[in-house]
């Protein structure tokens, strides 16, 4: 035998020897940021990376049957950089009794990072930027060299949005994070938004509110404003072009001065534009004057940042890696326990098919994308994971069949979602949830300018979840959004606490009027909202209560609680005609078995007949304006109570109910149990 084949023979029969396994305990890797994937992954010579130790479990099951007391693999603290996905499949799977489990040793949990450290950073001093600045701002910004920081390769500044013609999707993005805050791209204006002015197309398409737009790309401004930007080599605008409910980013292609018209670049925006909608542009090396702004000059490989304080000690990153920084793709029986994935361009973790994967005190976070995506599969589950300053959702979800109702019994339970939709505001949800039969359970989510929740498909339970301070920016939505399928049938919300959505605190005629805690849009029929408290869900002069039905029947609204909303519960009619032709080929759709929806859901028989026939009993309204705004005759309404203000349930320093099981008796909710709604402690959460 040769010398170098003897060495690997020895090497290899060593490594085996140490890392042999248990009868109980089963076999042990380490990982170590100090370790290297030439060692062993023994505690004392532990692995460097994640892609080792999963190639050498991958060894493992080639020579035989997984050790019986299972495979752990523990990952001790430390930065381990993510310059491309940990990758998992079929291969990499578990089993029911012995799951493969990535668990962090310590308290302290490992950090899977997307980005780099920025350390190097000086005081603007170039000529030629210093033209492009506002001249307060001159000696104010500092500049950081990415090359060297090892960076020479950029990620192409191409937004989306809901109804972007780019698609809506995750676009990665290079983003800036100081001490963990992301800054905010030069932008103007520093808050809030402008108008458009009028548009030049042809206003060829229609709108309910009879403000028809144009298919074309074009509008007219106001002010000087934008001589700034006519330099600039990437400018953008963000904005509701048609619809408060629908945004996009959309690159400017050409403005024209004289003529004070911007034209914008194709794709076009899905639904148009109009005059008077919403917009602020962004991606502005000119509009770099406010503290916390910043921008990425590709060309010339420069960071410039106006920081809010000193950069002396502050940790200072730039997002790289634009693919999710963990893809698990068809694998089985795994656990992920303790670990914090950040700083990633595009999603977190992803996980197509497979079954029973699990993060379990896990944290994402200062993602552009989504935090967590699941498609397909069977028994996923997030248990008691942070999920927060994300670009757009906290968790996608989808799994079950719909065809023939069997359930995809995935869960998010006990997490903390937080912080999102700072990229793409409209429709990126804490939980946006699809398919048939799962379960969200104990969450707390809140700051979402989206919703808390959007909702598809058959038999899912919201239970004991809080959500706050969500629907910030978009219109025409709620905290829970469900949307325009009459066969999402058995879908229950019990024992949830909404409350201080949208701009609450500001009622009357400058608040959105159309945001709701619950909204069953577009003939959405068959839900039970069941023990839920609703506060300061609606304000001002109101179209939506805090629960909001759109053209639906046959939904159940029982024994909920309202409190300090404008409406309680309301209601926008459709009529008999409507009715019967958006519900005429319900059941025959392709992802429906027509038998076996009749068998399992009995009032679909009788689909079209009893159009806007809900039924409202044993609610409680408590300081409401209204219990009923536009409710459409026959609606079944009994034993529903209202009190006047000044009586009842009083708020915390934090707005939060203060609870009187005494008072919630007398009002007549005493069977809502509020002491367990919200987060709760376990393994994996400490609440203080």
């Amino acid at each position: 035998m040769n010398r170098p084949l003897l060495v690997w023979v020895v090497a290899s029969l060593l490594t085996h020897a140490v890392l042999a396994a248990d009868s109980k305990t089963g076999l042990v890797i380490h990982v170590s940021v100090n370790g290297t994937d030439t060692g062993s992954g023994s505690s004392e010579r532990p692995f460097g990376s994640l892609e080792r130790a999963r190639d050498e479990i991958r060894a493992w099951k080639r020579r035989g049957s997984p050790p019986a007391g299972g495979i752990e693999v523990l990952i001790h603290p430390g930065e381990y950089a993510v310059q491309r996905s940990f990758q998992l499949n079929a291969a990499d799977s578990g089993t029911d009794d012995s799951p493969i489990v990535y668990r962090a040793v310590g308290s302290e949990a490992p950090r899977f990072t997307g980005g780099v450290r920025l350390r190097e950073f000086k005081v603007v001093e170039d000529p030629g930027v210093l033209a492009r600045l506002p001249e307060s701002v001159r000696g104010r910004v500092w500049e950081a060299n990415l090359a060297q920081a090892g960076v020479t390769q950029f990620i192409p500044f191409e937004l989306g949005g809901f109804s972007s013609g780019r698609g809506f999707r995750t676009h990665p993005a290079m983003e800036l994070f100081v001490d963990g805050e992301p800054m905010t791209l030069g932008r103007w204006p520093n808050e809030g938004f402008v108008k458009t002015g009028p548009v030049p197309g042809p206003l060829t398409l229609p709108a309910w509110d009879r403000r028809p737009g144009t298919p074309e790309g074009r509008f007219r401004f106001e002010g000087d404003r934008p001589e700034r930007w006519v330099n600039e080599p990437d400018a953008w605008l963000y904005g509701y072009w048609f619809w408060d409910w629908a945004d996009s980013y959309e690159k400017i292609e050409r403005i024209d001065l004289e003529r004070r018209e911007i034209t914008l670049a194709k794709p076009w925006h899905g639904y148009g534009y109009r005059e008077n909608q919403r917009y602020h542009a962004v991606n502005l090396l000119s509009e770099l004057d406010a503290p916390g702004e910043w921008y990425l000059d590709r060309a010339l490989g420069r960071v410039f940042l106006y920081p809010k304080g000193e950069l002396g000690g502050a940790l200072v990153e730039l997002s790289l890696t634009a693919e999710p920084l963990v893809e698990i793709d068809g694998a089985a029986h795994l656990r992920f326990q303790g670990l914090l994935w950040e700083c990633g361009a595009a999603d977190g973790v992803r996980i197509q098919g497979g079954e029973n994967v699990r993060l379990e005190g896990c944290t994402i976070r200062k993602m552009a994308g989504n935090g967590v995506e699941v498609r397909g599969g069977r028994r996923h589950a997030l248990q008691s994971c942070d999920l927060h300053t994300l670009g757009r959702g906290g968790v996608v979800m989808a799994g079950g069949d719909r065809k023939t109702l069997t359930p995809g019994e995935h869960r998010v339970e006990n997490c903390h979602i937080h912080h999102l939709s700072r990229i793409d505001h409209t429709y990126t949800p804490g939980v946006w949830l699809d398919g048939v039969g799962h379960r969200i359970r104990h969450n707390l989510i809140h700051h979402v300018a989206s919703s808390a929740m959007r909702i598809e498909g058959n038999d899912h339970l919201i239970e004991f979840n809080e959500a706050h301070r969500v629907v910030l920016e978009s219109d025409d939505q709620g905290a829970v959004d469900m949307f325009g399928n009459p066969t999402y049938r058995g879908n229950v919300y019990r024992y949830n606490y909404w409350h201080h959505l949208g701009d609450w605190d500001r009622p009357g005629e400058q608040s959105h009027t159309q945001r709701a805690g619950i909204r069953l849009d577009d003939a959405i029929c068959g839900v039970l909202i069941q023990g839920n408290i609703f506060q300061r869900c609606s304000t001002g002069r109101t179209h939506f209560g805090g629960v909001q039905i759109h053209g639906g029947k046959e939904n159940v609204v029982e024994s909920n609680l309202f409190v300090d909303t404008a409406a309680a519960v309301s209601f926008t009619p459709w009529g008999e005609k409507r009715w019967r032709e958006f519900v005429a080929k319900a059941l025959d759709h392709p992802a429906v078995d027509r038998e076996l929806y009749l068998q399992r859901y009995p009032a679909l028989a009788e689909l079209p007949q009893r159009n806007d026939l809900n039924t409202i009993r044993g609610n409680v309204a408590l300081r409401c304006d209204t219990l009923f705004l536009r409710a459409p005759a026959g609606t079944e309404a009994t034993d529903n109570r209202e009190h006047p203000r000044g009586t009842g349930l009083t708020e915390g320093p934090d707005g939060r109910l203060i609870w009187s099981e005494t008072e919630a008796a007398r009002l007549g909710v005493g069977d809502i149990p509020f002491a367990k709604i919200g987060l709760y402690g376990d393994a994996w959460r400490v609440l203080r």
